[in-house]
């Protein structure tokens, strides 16, 4: 896979307001998934750490994989 011209957003959670040049998708996720993901989000809220939502969490994992997908 050859991206070597996209840039990577270095923050995928940046604060509000400043998501402007991103874009919206929706995606249909599995059940397992999903709740995967809630718990994440449930655990963090607890624990009282940032990029709580669901969609930060996705965005934190689509960055992940792509950049491992640029290293291959």
């Amino acid at each position: 896979m050859e991206h070597s011209d996209i840039k990577r957003a270095e923050n995928p959670n940046p604060p509000h307001g400043e998501k402007r040049h991103f874009r919206k998708v929706t995606i249909t996720l599995p059940p397992e998934d999903y709740e995967t993901l809630v718990h994440e989000s449930t655990r963090r809220k607890i624990a009282r750490k940032p990029n709580q939502l669901i969609s930060a969490l996705l965005r934190e994992a689509v960055t992940h994989y792509l950049g491992i997908l640029e290293g291959e």
